[in-house]
């Protein structure tokens, strides 16, 4: 007898994986997808440098791994202008010559004011291209202590390489061997006087004090010094 339409279908048979087959890889590829996605669009953000250190924000500078900054021991229990001018050396020492002379002009400006202090803002004015206030800084320490060898010798190299005046960067040093015929730089000033007048290194000139190899210029002496002077102010 025939079966009625009705009659429920003999049971269906499963269906084939075949089918489910490409809707998985699919889901599978999207979730892969989103992934590499989203590692994409952090990726810059794990690879930037890290925020700038705390000591290096509050002395207003970038973040350098070179830079060097003092510990908070170096001035602990100092005075305000001490703190500023032992601040002001550690930067001159350093050759970081802004962050030495925002220190040095504080320092001064508290009282801590000599003619130590004074060359070596010079120095740091001469550094950074201000010809003219590093004179008058040289001048004003000579005021305040003629017998500051210093700040008369480098008087002579800011007349010669900055100023442009080779006459009287030679009046300058031969003024300071008057002065200070067995003076540190006593060397060095012969030296410079027969670059400065073209001559020969030593020409002319009395062979007295110790032996020196000049530098090429008195900046270059005053970077020799920094190097080589541990202790005392007002270098050369």
């Amino acid at each position: 007898m025939a079966k009625s339409k009705n009659t429920p279908a003999e049971t269906a048979q499963p269906a084939q994986k075949s089918f489910w087959l490409p809707f998985a890889m699919a889901g599978l590829f999207g979730l892969l997808a989103g992934g590499t996605g989203t590692y994409l669009a952090l990726q810059p953000r794990l690879r930037a440098p890290p925020p700038p250190s705390t000591a290096a924000m509050a002395a207003g500078l970038p973040d350098d791994p070179t830079l060097h900054l003092p510990s908070p021991e170096l001035t602990a229990g100092q005075p305000p202008a001490q703190a500023a001018r032992t601040l002001g050396n550690f930067y001159y020492d350093h050759q970081n010559w802004a962050l030495a002379i925002k220190e040095y002009e504080s320092a001064i400006s508290q009282g801590s004011n000599d003619a130590d202090i004074r060359t070596d803002l010079g120095n740091a004015y001469r550094f950074t291209g201000r010809p003219q206030d590093a004179l008058a800084q040289y001048q004003l320490a000579q005021k305040m202590n003629p017998a500051h060898e210093f700040s008369l010798f480098n008087q002579g190299g800011l007349y010669l390489e900055q100023l442009l005046q080779p006459a009287k960067a030679v009046e300058i040093w031969q003024e300071y061997l008057v002065r200070f015929p067995q003076g540190q730089s006593a060397a060095a000033a012969r030296q410079l006087i027969a670059q400065a007048s073209g001559g020969a290194p030593g020409s002319n000139l009395p062979a007295t004090g110790p032996a020196f190899a000049a530098p090429s210029t008195s900046e270059d002496l005053i970077l020799q010094r920094m190097k080589s002077v541990q202790t005392g102010r007002g270098k050369p």
